[in-house]
């Protein structure tokens, strides 16, 4: 789940090519071995000039796209690989009128491919599990409202944040809207985000004292 930090021109020397993109999906999906989805035989040969592979029994061809985020594209994957780099390296979000500008595709084609990788993103959030030493901490969301401020003002969202500490620099991060700060809700967060018996660092509210029954709790 953890990779390496890719700058601009790193990735311009890997993925530059649709061959280059090619063959980094082959590898990923096909890095063990090849099984024919038809008679589910483990041998194929890949047909480099049609992004397939054709089973070596029944001779039935399957697309290197079939079942991926780039299903039945009409586009480059090159143009695919840089959406994804911009949508992971943007920390603002980058928006599907600066995505269009930057690969060249039309408005509605970048909202559609935005909405297919925030959705592998979110998948892949589904199953990750924070490590090292974390912190965690909740927080009101929410625009600025007379009244009173903090905890307990009106018209805020509740949020519960846990973020792994690397040092000098923070790792992966996870997020979640709640509707109040319980022991019930922090539970099930932790459950979700974190491994049993983790070290975590958070402060002294009692919901989140509920941490402590599953993970290494030293309060901060």
């Amino acid at each position: 789940m953890r990779a390496l930090e890719t700058s601009l021109l790193d990735w311009q020397k890997r993925y530059g090519t649709e061959e280059a993109c090619a063959q980094a999906l082959t590898k990923q999906r096909w890095s063990e071995r090849f099984r024919c989805p038809r008679c589910g035989h483990d041998h194929g040969y890949i047909i480099s000039t049609r992004h397939s592979c054709e089973c070596s029994k029944c001779h039935y061809q399957t697309s290197l796209t079939s079942g991926t985020l780039f299903h039945s594209t009409n586009l480059p994957l090159t143009k695919w690989f840089w959406a994804i780099y911009l949508s992971a390296s943007d920390k603002g979000g980058i928006s599907a009128v600066r995505l269009s500008k930057q690969i060249e595709v039309s408005w509605i084609t970048a909202c559609r491919i935005l909405r297919k990788i925030r959705i592998a993103m979110g998948h892949r959030d589904s199953i990750y599990r924070l490590h090292d030493l974390i912190e965690i901490d909740d927080a009101l969301v929410g625009g600025r409202r007379s009244g009173k401020r903090g905890r307990g003002a009106e018209g805020k969202t509740p949020i519960l944040v846990a973020i792994e500490n690397r040092g000098k620099c923070a790792g992966f991060i996870a997020m979640q809207q709640v509707s109040a700060v319980t022991h019930e809700t922090v539970a099930k967060f932790v459950q979700c985000h974190l491994p049993p018996s983790q070290l975590v660092r958070s402060d002294a509210l009692a919901s989140l004292t509920e941490i402590g029954k599953t993970s290494i709790m030293p309060h901060g």
